[in-house]
């Protein structure tokens, strides 16, 4: 008999009851909102020649650390039917997603020491915090 080969996502469906799901979905949405508070703090605290040598953790190493939450994010919001995720469920993991994207956008400016950049993303950010 062949044995089935689960998928990643299979793996990720399997973990969770439908409570501790609703419990997860909001763990990660606030987990996400935290850090992007955190970034603008920082960013309105010490401005854009400043947010490269904050101590830890910086936006790069936060940004790594919530890495994971990106893909359990892209899993709930494909298996949402599936896990009986409601539409605000979805609604705060498309939030959470697109405030991540945020945060990539404000690191990768900042790389690239491109000011301009960086204070749209800071703006962008801002106007989605929950602070």
């Amino acid at each position: 008999m062949k044995k089935k080969i689960m998928s990643e996502e299979d793996k990720v469906l399997n973990l969770f009851d439908e409570a501790e799901i609703k419990q997860k979905v909001f763990k990660v949405w606030e987990t996400v909102f935290a850090a992007s508070s955190k970034v603008i703090s920082h960013a309105n605290n010490f401005g854009f020649l400043g947010m490269e040598i904050i101590p830890s953790p910086n936006i790069h190493e936060m940004l790594a650390a919530l890495q994971i939450f990106s893909s359990i994010i892209d899993i709930l919001i494909v298996s949402a039917e599936d896990l009986e995720v409601s539409y605000d469920e979805v609604r705060l993991m498309l939030n959470a997603k697109e405030q991540l994207t945020r945060m990539e956008r404000l690191a990768t400016a900042l790389k690239a020491n491109n000011r301009s950049d960086f204070n749209l993303a800071l703006q962008d950010l801002e106007r989605q915090a929950v602070i």
